[in-house]
């Protein structure tokens, strides 16, 4: 069963050539204008030098936690809560948050979970890594007994910001 004719596969082959140097011709003489369209940079204001260190928290109380994210890096942060019953490390099933870079700012976001905000206290520990592969972490820190978080007496929270 032939469905086309040798006599008719010669002009054939010689029309879809003739098409296919026509349209390399036309992209020599009129190329197409691809226009990569990159995202605007990340634009953090910078801190001053010198920044006051908070006062520790006396009172060792309980409050929600602030995170903001000052890097050009993705990074992650686990808090993992400290048995207060007992002493020791216990196993406990830590939570985590993702951050885009810049995400939180200088304000910080507070971290929530769906049905409730999170409260840190004392002996809590806070971690956090950047998820870009570049190996650079903040921590590990203890609430209460590290610089940071920092206890915010106005606001009655903790506060993390973390900076490049």
């Amino acid at each position: 069963m032939q469905f086309i004719k040798a006599k008719q596969a010669y002009p054939l082959l010689a029309g879809v050539g003739l098409a296919l140097v026509g349209v390399w011709l036309w992209q020599q003489v009129w190329p197409p204008v691809r226009e990569v369209v990159e995202p605007p940079p990340v634009v953090i204001p910078p801190l001053p030098r010198e920044l006051a260190v908070p006062p520790p928290n006396p009172q060792g109380q309980a409050g929600t936690l602030r995170v903001g994210n000052r890097t050009d890096r993705p990074v992650r942060v686990i808090v993992w809560h400290r048995p207060q019953s007992k002493p020791g490390w216990e196993a406990n099933e830590p939570m985590h948050w993702d951050f885009a870079p810049g995400e939180g700012g200088t304000g910080g976001l507070i971290l929530s979970l769906p049905d409730r905000q999170v409260a840190v206290q004392p002996g809590d520990v806070v971690f956090a890594f950047a998820t870009d592969g570049s190996r650079v972490y903040w921590g590990p820190n203890v609430v209460g007994e590290t610089s940071a978080p920092f206890w915010d007496k106005d606001r009655q929270e903790w506060s993390a910001i973390l900076q490049p």
